[in-house]
Formats: C-alpha cells, structure tokens, sequence
C-alpha cells in the first residue's frame, strides 16, 4: 500500500521565492521605516527649531531697530538738533545694549537714515530710519542647528524702525510764571556788554510814546519756518543760569530786571495760581496766547510751590557732562524711574517745569496799565534751588519734554518744546 499523505498540521513550513522562509523575508522593514520617519522628523525639528531661533531673533531684532530709532530721535530733539552723527552713535549704542541672539548687531553706512517722514506722520517733524540686520550680506547670518541635515546652513532677519522728532512752541502743564523774551540791548546796558536777565528793556517813554536812539530793540519769531527773531534761541541759551524774582508790582515793572510775571493760566486768585503751579494744567499754552497778570500778592504762593516741587525731588542736580558737555538734569527721580506729577509717573522730574515767555515789546507798550502778557514761546526750565530770604528762584533753560502733537512745527533751532514718537 502506498503511503497516507502526510496532513496539513504535519506538513513542514512553506517556502517563498527561492526557498526564503517568510518570516525571515520581512525582517528589515521596521529599519526602513524607522529611516524614512527619521528623515522626516529631522526636516521637521529643522523647521521648528530653526525657525523658532528665526522668529526669536526676529523679535529681538525689531526691539533693537525701536530702541534705536528713538535713541536717534532723542539725540535730535534734546541733544543738538540736526547732529545727525550724534544720532547715529547713540543709535549704535541701543543696539549694543539690544543683541540679537545673543550676539551685536554691527550697523552699516546706510543703517541709519534720515529719509522725509512717512504717511501718517504727526505733524511736520524731522524723521530717523534705523534697519537692523542679521545677514549674510552684512556677515553676521543666523546659525542653524538642524538646517544643515536638510542643505540650510544659515538664515537672516532683518527689521526696520522710524521714530520722529518734533519741535514746537506749545505745550500743556505751564506754570503761571512769565519771563520777558531776549531782546537786543542798546541802551543804558547794565552788566556785560550784551543782554542779560537783570537789563530791562527800554524802547518807550511813560506815556507809551518811542524814545529817542539808541533804543532796545525786540523782534519777535515769526510762524515756521520763518526767523526767531531777537528772542531766546535754543543754539545759543540752552543751559543759560537766572536768577529771577517774582515781580510784587507787575503793573508799573518794566519787561526785565530779573522779573518773572505772575499770570492767571486758569483763572484768578491765589488758590488757582497755587494749583496751577503744583499741578499739570490742561490748557495748551502757545505763541499768541494772552493771560490776564495776577494783581493778588502771590509771593508767598509763589514761594509755597516752588519749595514743593523742590521737595518732591531733592536728588535731582544739574549735570554739566551730559549731553556732550551741554548739560542736563540727572539724578533724583529720573535715576530711579519713580518720578511722578499729580499720581501719573511721567518719568519727568517735577522740578523740570514749563514756563511761559512774553513779548517785552508789547509789555512796555501798555503803561502804565501793564495788564496782560502776550506768550511768544515756552521754554523749559529747571529749578535748580529757590531762597526764601530773598524769595528768589535759581535755574536753568532747558529744553522740555513734551508730549507728541500735530500742531509742533516749529523751527529746531528756537525751540525749547521738543518729543518723539515711533511712526512706523
């Protein structure tokens, strides 16, 4: 009899191809797909990694260009208007301070520019465009870590920032203390042989008529871009120290003698003179503007703010090494970031005050009913100290710090209000 054929269960294992068993064929195929995933994960971790540092450095890199651009600007507007190579170190010096992934930026010859003020601009001020590059054009490309897996060897960002400057001749936040507008001294000069403070301005008879030559000669600054005048010139007076006494008789004082006017800036009476002066008013105060003179004795009020204001921030001095040797005010408040007028922290000392000027001409015009001032300019002032003995008030012209509106237009070099703002 032949043999039973043998069953399936007793059949030996099945062979494929050329004798390949079939669990040895499929071994391998994890590896590949392991491979295969592991290209994809690698291009994936090189996008989102490298990307990432992209992205970062990006944001820093605007934060760079910003805080360029308004170093630049407040070169321009409280340094040496049109110092444009003053505005272009202190820009590199803010971007020193803002590295890029961990690394400073180098700015080129046309990273910094001055080009005309973009759409939408406040005002007619001057602008500053800072770019701020991390390149391969400028050498200082990206580096990537994953990107060289995939052929990516280096990256770039760059960002852009324009601040601008304006210069005006109006402010909020005036104190209701006047001082008279410069004006050329040609008779009866007392002190130096050109103006100061404690001449007074000489042009008329009692009775209101011209005197005979040589008479003081004053001429007011016409509308932007027109002449200052004979009046204060922030080229010229910037950092100038007075010494100035609140006038007791306004009505019958000539325009000068070291005199300051007591004004009515928000209405009549000690009270209000006394809160106007510690407090920020909110009336705009500019060229033009008349102000009824105080005829209330605020020599005591007068005293009264000045000492506050002092006390509000005893640190603060007159540093003669800022700003390239033209001085400014350091120490106090605006050291320690805590300054603050009326609960609102400004980042202003208190004792850097808006002050009024007015036209002597039409002062001494008006005898001997010397009622009203009319304002040519504001110009700020710090007050370096105040002597109640002789109720007098020491300080220095300075330019004031304003905030940003579209009626500043006027010229750079006679004015004493000045702000910048980013534009784009």
């Amino acid at each position: 009899m032949s043999a039973p054929a043998a069953s399936p269960q007793s059949a030996g294992p099945r062979h494929r191809g050329r004798g390949v068993p079939a669990r040895q064929c499929e071994r391998g195929a994890i590896l590949v797909q392991t491979a295969v995933m592991l290209v994809g994960l690698t291009a994936l971790s090189a996008f989102v990694v490298d990307y990432g540092v992209l992205w970062t450095a990006r944001r820093q890199a605007q934060n760079a260009a910003d805080a360029a651009a308004m170093a630049a600007a407040m070169s321009l507007a409280f340094d040496v208007p049109g110092d444009q190579a003053r505005a272009r170190t202190n820009a590199a010096t803010a971007v020193a301070n803002n590295p890029v992934w961990g690394a400073v930026v180098p700015l080129g010859p046309g990273d910094v520019t001055f080009p005309g003020c973009p759409a939408g601009s406040i005002g007619s001020g001057t602008c500053v465009r800072v770019q701020v590059q991390r390149t391969a054009a400028n050498n200082a490309a990206l580096p990537t870590i994953f990107g060289p897996l995939v052929g990516v060897n280096e990256q770039g960002v760059r960002a852009t920032a324009t601040a601008q400057v304006l210069y005006g001749d109006a402010t909020d936040c005036v104190k209701p203390l006047a001082l008279p507008d410069r004006w050329d001294e040609l008779r009866n000069n007392v002190g130096p042989p050109t103006w100061e403070m404690n001449d007074t301005f000489e042009r008329y008879a009692p009775n209101g008529t011209l005197l005979s030559p040589p008479v003081d000669f004053y001429q007011p600054p016409t509308p932007f871009p027109g002449p200052n005048g004979t009046g204060f010139s922030r080229d010229v007076h910037y950092a100038r120290q007075f010494e100035m006494h609140p006038s007791p008789n306004p009505l019958v004082d000539l325009a000068g003698g070291e005199r300051l006017v007591p004004l009515q800036i928000d209405g009549p009476g000690p009270g209000a003179f006394l809160n106007t002066f510690t407090s920020c008013s909110p009336r705009v105060v500019r060229p033009g503007d008349r102000f009824d003179v105080e005829l209330s004795n605020v020599n005591g009020e007068t005293g009264e703010a000045l000492s506050e204001l002092i006390g509000r921030d005893p640190g603060a001095t007159w540093n003669t090494s800022l700003y390239g040797g033209r001085g400014g005010v350091s120490g106090g408040c605006m050291a320690s970031g805590a300054c603050c007028a009326s609960g609102t922290c400004t980042g202003l000392s208190p004792r850097i005050v808006a002050m009024p000027v007015y036209n002597p001409d039409l002062w001494d015009q008006n005898p001997p009913d010397r009622a009203t001032a009319v304002v040519t300019r504001i110009v700020g002032f710090f007050i370096e100290r105040y002597s109640p003995a002789n109720n007098e008030v020491i300080g220095r012209l300075m330019v004031y710090p304003a905030l940003p509106r579209s009626s500043m237009t006027a010229s750079p070099s006679s004015s004493f209000v000045s702000s910048v703002t980013l534009v784009r």
